[in-house]
């Protein structure tokens, strides 16, 4: 009985593992940055918003990613396009975020991109 649970344990141990992972921006590090921010209530809804648009759209373009039958360079194309969907945020939190805030926004964008995987 004893070794039947540890194989068990064993067998589920990447799943409980994975489970337990939290995407790139949930991370304790990110999170901190994003709150150097220093957001107003009005700007709160407008940087999730953007980020969430971020989120999406990496996500949209893993999968396509994936789907296309042209399976080679694949960390290129992630990489190319997670560039092209930071830029379109850059420009999102540009539009309502403060010039004393673009400082500490770079620094939540270097750590968000700093924790993206692939």
């Amino acid at each position: 009985m004893k070794r039947l649970l540890s194989v068990a344990l064993l067998l589920t141990a990447p799943v409980l593992f994975a489970a337990e992972q939290k995407p790139a921006y949930m991370q304790p590090e990110v999170l901190k940055a994003a709150l150097q921010i220093n957001l107003t209530d009005t700007q709160k809804p407008q940087f999730q918003q953007a980020l969430t648009d971020f989120v999406n759209g990496r996500m949209k373009a893993i999968n396509k990613i994936m789907r296309g039958h042209n399976q080679s360079n694949i960390d290129r194309k992630m990489k190319s396009r997670t560039n092209s969907l930071l830029k379109q945020m850059d420009k999102d939190m540009a539009g309502f975020l403060t010039e004393e805030q673009m400082p500490a926004y770079q620094n939540y964008r270097k750590t968000l991109k700093s924790h993206l995987r692939g």
